[in-house]
């Protein structure tokens, strides 16, 4: 197989919360639908790249087993290289055509992803990644789709047009894009602003091309194939491979406030019940931009919203800086949540300290969430509350420690370890030193003598950044 783009222009390697079987497996269960366990699963994911997704899945849930496929040759060395020394034996890697996958060469999975892969492909491709995701699915099992959407599409297109043509004369990737990029600064600067409608229009779309990385740029707008799709067009297309919709993977779906208000049920009647079509209006109300897709096989019944019954199925937590309510249940319960942040709690537990009803308890934390207080999990999150006698980083950060700033939490988010005096540290947690043998370690290999009390407030902050290991 022949280099890609992405072996010569690498992408970012982040993980992203929204993929993992955790928030696919939430959403399932808001929509009524039973989950294979997210935390005990297999993990496939198509266009991984150089793994960072899986990876950090990978070492935040060691009951998973994940495999990713990529067709960029010099990334997924990259991941397996990660994996090796990292030691996560619960991580693989592979180089692979999707369009070789489709009679489900990999063997079965219970949570499929593909994220920023459907419509930046050609049509044989996405075509090829609805019937490999069928394929591999386990009867029970969950995948995620991501998309450009219309109607936001329509605006993009603008801007990706006129920005190739600008960099028309230009040589090679890197350069279109920075040359396209020089055109929308210019447009932010002389055009956009709230005078009339189309300055306006400028001033919302043009931010995320103008400050967007160059290696961005290339990928997600300015690539050879880029297909935004109408909602009802990718569900049509997911229906003829026997997949059918369940929710947003942002959960976007619970947010329908989002709408003008009183036009919830003016909408319904327009699509006539038909949650397609219900799905596709709101994203022409909404100028939605960006498709999450939470799918599964056909013919299993989803539940058009969340009701409070489904509610008490989960765990639940703040999200953060989340102003908190004044009066009410919600209130009480936000109250409660937010000194454990980011830990969640289970329904049960906060049902019993707030004695509440179950019904009301539930449909106040649905509440929350619709009012962007509140986030729900599939489980609780698996990190230690406080630094133990032997305190021990997952292998994966301080891998990243000893490579870099940025490291990824057991609770699935990037941590910027700015301080360079920090990493050394953190290279020490590995569970076999106590605070004698950590403070003496770091001694010999930086020089930094650290007291006992810096010592103990050093270990109780990565603690609370979840990094670290019960």
């Amino acid at each position: 197989m022949p280099d890609t783009i992405y072996d010569e222009v690498r992408y970012s390697n982040f993980p992203y919360a929204q993929t993992h079987p955790d928030r696919l497996a939430t959403v399932a269960v808001l929509h009524g639908i039973e989950p294979p366990d997210p935390f005990s699963a297999r993990v496939l994911e198509i266009g991984c790249g150089a793994g960072g997704n899986l990876l950090a899945m990978a070492a935040a849930t060691p009951g998973l087993h994940v495999v990713g496929v990529d067709l960029a040759a010099s990334p997924i060395a990259e991941a397996q290289l990660a994996a090796r020394e990292a030691g996560l034996a619960n991580a693989e890697f592979h180089r692979a055509d999707v369009r070789g996958l489709t009679n489900g060469e990999l063997g079965r999975f219970d949570f499929v992803i593909a994220h920023g892969v459907y419509g930046w492909m050609p049509a044989e491709a996405d075509d090829a990644l609805l019937a490999t995701i069928k394929a591999s699915l386990t009867p029970d099992g969950i995948a995620y789709v991501s998309f450009n959407a219309q109607p936001g599409g329509y605006f993009r297109r603008m801007l990706r047009d006129v920005g190739l043509w600008h960099a028309r004369r230009e040589e090679g990737p890197l350069a279109k894009a920075a040359r396209a990029q020089q055109l929308f600064d210019f447009l932010l600067e002389h055009r956009a602003g709230p005078s009339d409608a189309y300055g306006a229009l400028l001033a919302r779309e043009l931010p995320s091309v103008t400050h967007a990385p160059t290696y961005r740029l290339v990928h997600d707008d300015l690539g050879e194939h880029w297909t935004p799709r109408w909602f009802g067009e990718f569900a049509e297309h997911a229906a003829g491979h026997g997949l059918g919709y369940v929710g947003e993977a942002d959960l976007f779906s619970l947010r329908t406030e989002m709408l003008p208000e009183g036009v919830e049920e003016l909408v319904w009647e327009l699509a006539e019940g038909d949650r397609i079509a219900f799905e596709t209006y709101s994203d022409l109300l909404t100028t939605r931009h960006f498709r999450q897709c939470v799918i599964s096989h056909a013919g299993r019944p989803v539940e058009r919203e969340p009701s409070p019954e489904r509610a008490q199925r989960l765990y639940w937590a703040t999200l953060p800086n989340a102003e908190p309510l004044e009066v009410g249940l919600t209130a009480d319960a936000f109250a409660v949540l937010e000194p454990r942040r980011p830990r969640a709690v289970a329904f049960a537990e906060l049902q019993a300290e707030l004695e509440a009803d179950p019904l009301a308890l539930g449909d106040a934390l649905l509440d929350g969430f619709r009012r962007e207080r509140l986030l729900p999990h599939a489980g609780p999150l698996r990190a230690a509350s406080e630094p133990g006698p032997r305190p021990r980083v997952s292998a994966l950060a301080r891998w990243q420690a000893s490579r870099g700033s940025q490291l990824v939490s057991l609770a699935y988010q990037l941590v910027h370890m700015e301080d360079p005096a920090a990493r050394p540290l953190i290279g020490l947690l590995d569970g076999t030193r106590d605070r004698a043998a950590i403070r003496a370690d770091l001694a010999a290999a930086t020089g930094v003598e650290l007291g006992e009390e810096d010592l103990e407030r050093n270990l109780v902050e990565l603690a609370r950044l979840f990094l670290l290991e019960p």
